[in-house]
């Protein structure tokens, strides 16, 4: 049995046996990400005869390592001439397989074809129950995608770590994001709009504090925010400038609100409908107040990173999540969560 075998490499590829045993060899697929880290992205098993060209041979290597690098048509040429290979020593060989035991080994372990898209941990939009994430943007995008012919992981976490993840390619994008340029430096945008988010202030429901759009005005109070997160142009540019000087992060919106309600924080600012449904999951929303006028209404995207060349993926999801808006499907998505 041998692990971690370094076997051969194309470009950024590289390829490895995790484990063999006989005629029965497992081999690892990954790909160098920015900043030097690697991710797997491709996990097969080949049952061999002796006659077939050995583990090493640069035809089975070159092949190999074009399932790692292709997709659609290309990773099926790729299949059919291993196939072709194994046939002409009378022995099968074996499919792609993705082994329990080695997702486990692996830490970003996905068939080639999967998505792997990061999501903020926030309740209604992407969240975990019982370990599996769901929620309404969790819905739109996997079903966009079911249309797309792709399959989807999505990995819940701080929205900080979203975006890191993306930059490095640890992840393949993020969801949902303001399209902004800081952000689009390493992160390719959508052109449909996931969805339109209306940002607004929160306050506790005894205080008196108040807000007539000028942020100015607000000036010398207490506002808590998620770390990594975007409030729109005119706040962002707020805090820049030193107008808005006291500002305390957390990593949720569910500290925030507990933040609130307990006197920690004097104003909130939220999008409107993932504040409101975790004030009403949390059994704090009649200690809470929206107020008006909202800070912004900004279109938030499905967006890619920029290590890798996710441009037909990009595009797939547009024609996708248009459809998904004329049809119906998208209003019915969102009515699940908000009614």
């Amino acid at each position: 049995m041998e692990l971690s075998v370094q076997l051969g490499a194309l470009g950024d590829d590289r390829l490895q046996v995790l484990w063999e045993d006989g005629d029965r060899v497992i081999y690892r697929g990954s790909r160098l990400g920015a900043g030097g880290s690697r991710r797997s992205v491709l996990v097969v098993e080949l049952r061999t005869a002796p006659a077939f060209p050995g583990r090493g041979s640069r035809a089975v290597m070159a092949l190999l390592l074009s399932l790692c690098r292709q997709g659609g048509d290309g990773r099926s040429m790729a299949w059919a001439q291993l196939s072709a290979m194994a046939r002409r020593t009378k022995k099968a060989m074996g499919c792609l397989l993705i082994v329990p035991a080695f997702l486990a080994m692996t830490a970003s372990v996905a068939c080639a074809g999967t998505l792997v898209l990061a999501a903020a941990d926030t309740w209604p939009t992407a969240y975990l129950v019982d370990g599996r994430p769901t929620g309404m943007l969790v819905d739109l995008v996997t079903e966009a995608y079911h249309r797309a012919g792709h399959s989807v992981e999505v990995k819940v976490m701080p929205w900080a770590r979203c975006l890191k993840d993306a930059e490095t390619g640890e992840v393949d994008g993020v969801f949902s994001s303001f399209k902004l340029p800081e952000r689009e430096r390493f992160l390719a945008f959508t052109n449909e709009p996931l969805a339109i988010q209306v940002i607004a202030f929160f306050a506790r429901s005894g205080s008196t504090q108040s807000f007539d759009g000028d942020l100015a005005a607000v000036r010398d109070a207490r506002i808590g925010v998620i770390t990594g997160t975007s409030y729109g142009e005119q706040f962002d540019a707020a805090v820049r400038k030193g107008v808005l000087q006291d500002v305390e992060k957390t990593n949720s919106i569910e500290s925030n609100l507990k933040k609130l309600v307990l006197g920690h924080v004097d104003l909130v600012p939220s999008y409107r409908y993932v504040a409101l449904a975790t004030a009403r999951r949390l059994q704090l929303l009649a200690q809470i107040r929206e107020m008006s006028p909202p800070l912004d209404s900004v279109p938030t995207y499905l967006a890619f990173t920029k290590v890798r060349n996710l441009s037909k993926q990009s595009e797939e999801f547009d024609a996708a999540l248009a459809s998904m808006k004329q049809d119906g499907t998208y209003d019915r998505i969102i009515g699940r969560y908000l009614r």
